[in-house]
């Protein structure tokens, strides 16, 4: 399993990989709602609408496809990249999806129109893309150690930010509050930055956590108090914000957790691994 997404309201999640399937589940019971087929490749991004109607899943075959939660058919198949799209997201509204590839581009795809309205040409190989509440900013990590800024709208590099870190970066999210940005990186730090003044507000950082894959995905708690990510030794490592200390390590698997994700509720969390385990942890204490 490569990635896994839990949907807004939290009754339903779900995890993509190699086997080319993206599933939705309980989230509740962990019980199978449905196979959503369709994906050519290995799936290693997945995003829920924000009204929970759609899934999409970005794949290996440089391919973003769109299934509603449902019925279980695929609404839109978003197809222009030449390179493995690593990372797509949902708009706020749902009316457009972003999505960053290893073809050195990030597109701006129209949900209404079909099709792709802007490219833009990201310097790098992009491993992960957010896109802030508004829809006015949009953040991209990449393979060139590089975090970028853009403004979505005029397809206009804001800002960049080059040493940031030592190692390709895994993963970029906007905090809860929109305030700040978290990343992670194969140089085993996480780092979370202002997004007015881009200055480095927390480094995360532990004794035996290391990132394990490119895809390697962080996360925020919801009320944005915790960050979490997964270890290539099987380990799920959270930091609290207040103190800048690692507040719990998670021991459940046995090879490295490629991503993991918070229940809206705050109390629990899903982990998954590259050997196809995924983990609920119910009453997460921190």
């Amino acid at each position: 399993v490569s990635t896994q997404s839990t949907g807004p309201n939290g009754t339903v999640f779900a995890t993509g990989g190699g086997d080319k399937l993206l599933r939705l589940w309980d989230a509740r019971t962990g019980a199978s709602r449905s196979v959503l087929t369709g994906s050519g490749d290995k799936i290693v991004s997945i995003d829920f609408s924000s009204n929970d109607e759609l899934v999409l899943g970005s794949s290996f075959d440089n391919v973003t496809r769109i299934w509603n939660v449902q019925q279980g058919r695929i609404r839109h198949t978003l197809t222009g990249h030449i390179g493995k799209v690593y990372s797509a997201v949902f708009s706020m509204d749902n009316t457009r999806v972003v999505s960053g590839s290893h073809d050195r581009t990030l597109k701006i795809w129209d949900l209404g129109k079909g099709y792709c309205v802007r490219t833009i040409f990201s310097f790098s190989s992009c491993n992960d893309v957010s896109l802030s509440a508004e829809g006015l900013l949009l953040v991209s990590g990449h393979f060139d150690n590089t975090l970028r800024f853009w403004d979505p709208k005029a397809g206009e590099l804001v800002h960049d930010i080059t040493n940031l870190h030592t190692g390709q970066i895994t993963s970029v999210k906007f905090s809860p509050d929109g305030t700040s940005v978290l990343t992670s990186s194969r140089d085993n730090s996480l780092k979370v930055l202002d997004i007015r003044t881009y200055d480095i507000l927390y480094t995360f950082r532990a004794e035996g956590y290391n990132s394990g894959e490119n895809w390697n995905r962080a996360n925020w708690s919801p009320d944005g108090a915790y960050v979490m990510s997964g270890s290539s030794n099987g380990s799920l490592f959270l930091w609290s914000i207040n103190n800048n200390k690692v507040e719990t390590v998670l021991k459940g698997h046995k090879t490295t957790v490629s991503c993991c994700a918070w229940h809206p509720n705050g109390f629990s969390v899903s982990s998954c691994d590259k050997e196809g385990q995924v983990v609920i942890w119910e009453s997460v204490s921190y």
